[in-house]
């Protein structure tokens, strides 16, 4: 046997493997990074569902091998790029100008040579020595095979590098001279609109649908559904998506929790629109309208973002939310109102991980209200100030984090609009 094959044959050491599972980690994050981007440009919208899947595919996959690290004589946050080759693919990938063309690498290039890495690691590793390490990307692995693929046409892209393949099938030194400071950002800024299929019309200001609890018939309620999916759901999905492309020195537990919130926004997204088509409604029937991302985009810094659309935007939600559920079931539309019961519940969530994450990025519940404050002068002043039109929906509220004496707050700033019309 030469002494390449030997080497070949030979297993990784714990700190050979550990170089490769943090380089396969920050793999994995940043293709999150660089999918949540294309999530945001992208036209179709189909096509934007199945990205935040992958979105939350690829931060469970940096989860799960995060969760091995310990083991490996590492920290559970580890991530450093495997090699100078991945960098420069990787900012070749953000520096793509059509997301078209960025997806089309994203999956016939860069998921097909993450997916290779992985399987080419576990041929490596010793069965029974590193068993953790195995079933760790076993599990991976298998999440892998779910990320979008790409349409049908030509396979894997053979003229692109597989950086991550060539480093992950030979043994290997450590981690390049790059680091994850040399990658570019995913994102260059917050575009004016989101990708949205061109068949769609924006809404003409001054003429807006009826909310779902206006309406007398569930058999009414397409429009608004329609309304509430693109307004609301995708645009929540996109904000979500837009973070973490932005924001790479965010903490990761706050970009894993955005990640899921990604999904969620998504499922969320095509459960309204499954039932308004029950219903008869069709995509396109309606307009579409973009408060929820104009609001957003006055956002300068992470703790404003999330102020903005988790904490103030997600929690009027949480409000009406509640109100919607009840009128449909006073309706007798138990289908629609089961939709909107779990919707209501993964807001409980997004807006606890809101107010979790703000207390933590602020250091103090004191430093988050002055934050709510001067947000809400911010948005006020940019013409889009936050109203307070239905009753606070006190237990939501609180389960999500808002103190007795800020829900007492909110209680009179609805009042007093109550009072005011």
């Amino acid at each position: 046997m030469t002494t390449t094959a030997q080497n070949l044959a030979t297993p990784p050491g714990v700190l050979e493997n550990r170089h490769t599972m943090e380089g396969l980690r920050f793999a994995c994050i940043r293709l999150m990074e660089l999918a949540s981007a294309v999530l945001v440009g992208i036209d179709d919208t189909d096509t934007k569902i199945a990205l935040s899947q992958d979105v939350w595919i690829l931060a469970q996959c940096a989860e799960t091998i995060g969760e091995r690290l310990p083991g490996l004589r590492s920290h559970a946050e580890a991530a450093t790029p495997i090699s100078d080759a991945f960098v420069h693919f990787s900012n070749d990938l953000a520096a793509e100008p059509d997301p078209v063309d960025r997806l089309d690498l994203l999956t016939r290039a860069a998921y097909p040579d993450l997916r290779a890495a992985v399987a080419a690691h576990i041929a490596r590793l010793d069965p029974l020595a590193d068993e953790d390490s195995r079933e760790c990307l076993d599990l991976v692995l298998d999440r892998l095979g779910t990320l979008h693929r790409a349409p049908a046409g030509p396979g894997e892209r053979p003229d692109t590098p597989s950086p991550l393949f060539e480093a992950c099938s030979r043994p290997h030194a450590g981690p390049g001279r790059l680091t994850a400071a040399d990658c570019t950002a995913a994102m260059a800024g917050i575009p004016v609109r989101p990708g949205r299929d061109p068949r769609l019309r924006e809404h003409r200001p001054g003429v807006d649908p009826a909310s779902v609890g206006e309406l007398s018939s569930s058999y009414e309620i397409t429009a608004p559904l329609h309304d509430v999916a693109f307004k609301i759901e995708l645009c929540a999905a996109e904000i979500c998506a837009t973070i973490l492309a932005l924001h790479p020195e965010a903490p990761w537990g706050l970009r894993y929790d955005l990640a899921k919130q990604v999904r969620d926004e998504g499922r969320h997204f095509e459960l309204l629109i499954a039932r308004m088509r029950e219903l008869g409604g069709s995509v396109g029937a309606y307009p579409v309208r973009y408060q929820i991302w104009d609001k957003f985009r006055l956002g300068r810094t992470l703790a404003e973002r999330i102020t903005i659309e988790q904490r103030l935007g997600e929690g009027v939600g949480l409000d009406g939310g509640l109100r919607v559920y009840r009128w449909l079931r006073s309706i007798g539309d138990d289908r629609t109102a089961l939709i909107f019961d779990y919707i209501n519940a993964d807001e409980v969530t997004h807006v606890g991980n809101a107010n979790r994450w703000l207390e933590e990025l602020l250091g103090s519940a004191e430093a988050v209200r002055r934050l709510d404050e001067h947000v809400r002068e911010l948005l006020a002043d940019g013409g889009m100030g936050v109203r307070h039109v239905i009753p606070i929906n006190a237990e939501d509220r609180a389960l999500s984090g808002f103190s007795p004496e800020e829900i007492g707050e909110l209680q009179r700033a609805w009042q007093r609009e109550r009072a005011a019309h």
